[in-house]
């Protein structure tokens, strides 16, 4: 299956997005769990495999069921991005495109200033004409 991203435009926007202040590390990755592009990650396999589970996932929210009464509240909405915050600091995952994914390790205390140059990153990457989103057939 080809990437929904190439890995060099991948490769860019986890640059992009690892050099905003407070972001420490950044992996974009495929729904399958492999690692398109990385900037600062010490293990981007491994970041790629948590945000692909986390993502399909959320993804599938508003599909599967009940979820205790936030079925209804979910249904027909889209995943775009979401938080999520633990003792060594927080992270955050952004939709890309169809099968892509950003995620991204944000100091402590430094979400709020990384959440808005961070989504104008991933919209701007959700806009994209689909034919420079694709790789290249051989």
């Amino acid at each position: 299956m080809d990437a929904a991203i190439p890995r060099e435009l991948a490769s860019r926007i986890a640059a992009t997005a690892a050099g905003i202040e407070g972001v420490r590390s950044a992996v974009v990755c495929s729904a399958e769990g492999d690692v398109l592009g990385a900037a600062r990650s010490e293990e981007p396999s491994k970041d790629a495999a948590l945000a692909s589970f986390v993502a399909v996932r959320a993804e599938a929210l508003p599909v599967d069921g009940d979820l205790r009464g936030m079925g209804k509240q979910l249904a027909g909405s889209t995943f775009s991005h979401m938080s999520i915050v633990g003792s060594s600091g927080e992270s955050a995952l952004y939709h890309l495109a169809p099968g892509a994914y950003l995620s991204v390790r944000i100091a402590p205390g430094r979400s709020a200033m990384t959440a808005g140059p961070l989504a104008a990153l991933a919209r701007r990457v959700s806009t994209m004409p689909e034919s420079t989103m694709r790789s290249p057939q051989p």
